[in-house]
């Protein structure tokens, strides 16, 4: 990763945040002066960009802007949460050779 001020005079702030992952290049570039909390929201639009998943972007870098809300996370977590076992022996039995 790299992050880069340059400063060309008293007026003009540029601020280039790049990222090199597989020789793939990802990078946002700016001429506005940023706080850290800009930086960091431009930081997880970038890792989102690369392919990450914004749910897991969302639980690792913690600002005030989230991509979902927690109650969405919660309902799309496809099967990441232990659930009853029903469903699951419901389907091993359905295939079950009777040993009579």
């Amino acid at each position: 990763m790299m992050m880069m001020r340059s400063w060309s005079g008293a007026v003009n702030l540029k601020m280039k945040i790049s990222i090199t992952n597989y020789n793939k290049t990802y990078s946002v570039e700016t001429d506005e002066d940023m706080d850290v909390e800009s930086m960091i929201e431009t930081f997880k639009g970038l890792l989102v960009s690369m392919g990450y998943h914004p749910c897991n972007v969302d639980e690792l870098l913690l600002t005030e802007y989230k991509w979902f809300t927690q109650a969405e996370i919660d309902n799309n977590r496809q099967g990441h949460l232990k659930v009853d076992n029903k469903e699951e022996e419901w389907q091993t039995n359905l295939y079950k050779q009777d040993t009579k």
